[in-house]
């Protein structure tokens, strides 16, 4: 039996069998908490790390990236004041507000040939950062996922969605120096990460919408999955060991088959709003590990915390005995989610592994 968080999630991506539920209140790499909760939670707790305070399963640890030129601002004729930027060089502008972003500015939006998006400055990856918390989180049992790029995402938020999408079908040769330049950079990122020691390197790429799939699967299969392979198969040469966790929202069911076949290990968030996970689970969990969310959008902000519990348990009876699950919220935690529904959640997914280890 495993004794430790490492121990199961290793059993559990193996597939032989966890025995218990691992939880986390993070998404993956990111931090579960947006700026208001972690506040929250500072101020209730005392405490600076959410994942230590609930005993959380997995810890988490990225590489730094900043941009890669000398002044993001110049690749803009204008943008509002207060906009910060990304490591693309990508303004984003909240209108004053906390925890959103009101407008954005993609670095290629005036972009016209393919020398300018190559002329795009890549950004830089911190890789003399130290990585003992990596190891000290091995020596304490636990973990650790770090945070590996995109793809799709990335491409249309260095272009802009409406110019991404007509550049797909008018100007593949354009559309494919954007996936490239992207696909570099995650490449560069992604083996990085898992030669610091990160168990599971985390990507985010939604390519679907609450109705359907941002992006038509064939299109897709032709231009993004290829990317996935080449950068996958890199990180395996780089470290045999790695494994992998894809973040996608939205309706994605037409390409979950090759979300597996491209060798995912967890695909995150199986969305409440617009997929069943009960299905899903029935169809695919003995292929890949599949997130059971807690709806970060309906039951954590608007539920009571006895539905959060019901959830949970609900969730966790759906797997069966096989436990082959991630119990997460389904995206960051947002602001105005009661802090009794976040201690809910906690307190049934460590109710859940007690159980397992128990048993």
């Amino acid at each position: 039996m495993p004794t430790t968080p490492i121990d199961n999630l290793r059993r559990l991506l193996d597939g032989r069998g966890a025995s218990w539920i691992p939880f986390s209140l993070d998404v993956g790499s990111q931090p579960g908490f947006s700026d208001p909760i972690a506040r929250t939670f500072r101020s209730l707790t005392g405490a600076d790390d959410p994942a230590a305070y609930f005993d959380a399963d997995v810890r988490c640890f990225s590489l730094p990236t900043a941009f890669g030129g000398d002044d993001p601002a110049a690749l803009h004729e204008w943008v509002e004041p207060g906009t910060t930027f990304d490591e693309w060089g990508n303004g984003h502008w909240a209108g004053g507000l906390e925890g959103t972003v009101d407008r954005t500015y993609p670095a290629l939006a005036s972009a016209k040939l393919v020398r300018d998006v190559e002329a795009l400055p890549s950004p830089v990856i911190d890789e003399n950062v130290d990585t003992a918390p990596v190891a000290a989180h091995h020596a304490a049992g636990y973990p650790v996922f770090g945070y590996g790029g995109s793809i799709y995402e990335w491409s249309w938020w260095i272009r802009g969605m409406e110019r991404f999408m007509v550049d797909l079908v008018s100007d593949a040769k354009f559309a494919q120096a954007v996936v490239h330049k992207i696909e570099s950079h995650t490449t560069r990122l992604a083996t990085a990460t898992a030669r610091a020691g990160v168990d599971v390197v985390c990507f985010y790429d939604d390519a679907g919408m609450q109705s359907g799939m941002q992006i038509s699967p064939g299109l897709w299969r032709r231009l993004i999955k290829p990317a996935w392979r080449r950068v996958l198969e890199a990180v395996r040469r780089a470290a045999p060991g790695a494994r992998f966790f894809l973040h996608s929202c939205g309706k994605i069911e037409p390409i979950i088959p090759d979300v597996i076949e491209l060798g995912f290990d967890v695909l995150h968030p199986v969305q409440p709003e617009c997929m069943d996970f009960a299905a899903l689970y029935h169809e695919y969990g003995r292929d890949i590990v599949l997130a059971a969310t807690i709806s970060s959008q309906r039951i954590l902000p608007f539920g009571s915390p006895d539905e959060v519990r019901r959830q949970v348990r609900r969730l966790a009876e759906l797997t069966g005995a096989d436990r082959r699950c991630i119990l997460m919220p389904s995206n960051v935690i947002q602001p105005e989610t009661p802090w009794e529904n976040i201690v809910a959640f906690a307190q049934e997914a460590r109710a859940l592994r007690r159980g397992g280890e128990g048993g």
